[in-house]
């Protein structure tokens, strides 16, 4: 299971897209390498997660240093088109074909958080007007509060079962951090 932080790792990297659109736009020289850095970005990120999209993006920096030693496709370039023209087409036709490939694999456990952070914010809402989140007190650490709170939470009969589901969703290493962020949208 994709953890929230690597998730949002996967999702920072992706928001590095418009930037790159805005080079293509600009004419920027670099655009091409740009993007075959930005996709070596993105595999070792998904290697790392150990998601299976990682061979396709993989396949999608290939085309790129293929194109770079001169053969599209397998075979040599023989065309009129400048090779500047074709290596930036190819480069945004890849930078889309990457992104739909990144944007599918983390679909549906971008769906489980965002359900799990709905679930979270009715529980904290409903665990705030209880009384049951307490203001942070400087004699102990942060995580020890929200394990406190998470605790409290568990034990209220109205709650459990919100609180089962959204653990089921996102695991128990991903709920604190729900719930920190649901304590400090209810807070502001």
């Amino acid at each position: 299971m994709l953890h929230l932080l690597n998730l949002e790792e996967i999702e920072a990297l992706q928001l590095k897209v418009p930037a790159l659109v805005k080079r293509l736009e600009e004419r920027d020289p670099d655009f091409f390498q740009v993007v075959k850095s930005w996709l070596a970005d993105i595999e070792d990120t998904l290697t790392k997660n150990r998601m299976s999209a990682t061979s396709e993006i993989a396949v999608c920096r290939s085309a790129l240093i293929s194109l770079e030693r001169g053969f599209l496709d397998g075979s040599e370039f023989k065309s009129r088109m400048g090779m500047r023209n074709l290596k930036e087409a190819r480069a945004s036709h890849l930078l889309k074909r990457a992104t739909d490939v990144i944007t599918e694999a983390i679909r549906s456990r971008r769906g489980q958080v965002n359900e799990a952070d709905r679930i979270m914010m009715q529980i904290v809402a409903v665990a705030d007007h209880l009384g049951l989140i307490p203001e942070e007190s400087g004699h102990q650490d942060h995580t020890a509060y929200l394990q406190a709170i998470f605790q409290a939470i568990s034990n209220r009969a109205e709650l459990t079962s919100l609180v089962v589901h959204a653990t089921g969703l996102l695991g128990k290493a991903d709920i604190l951090i729900v719930l920190d962020r649901a304590i400090a949208s209810i807070r502001q």
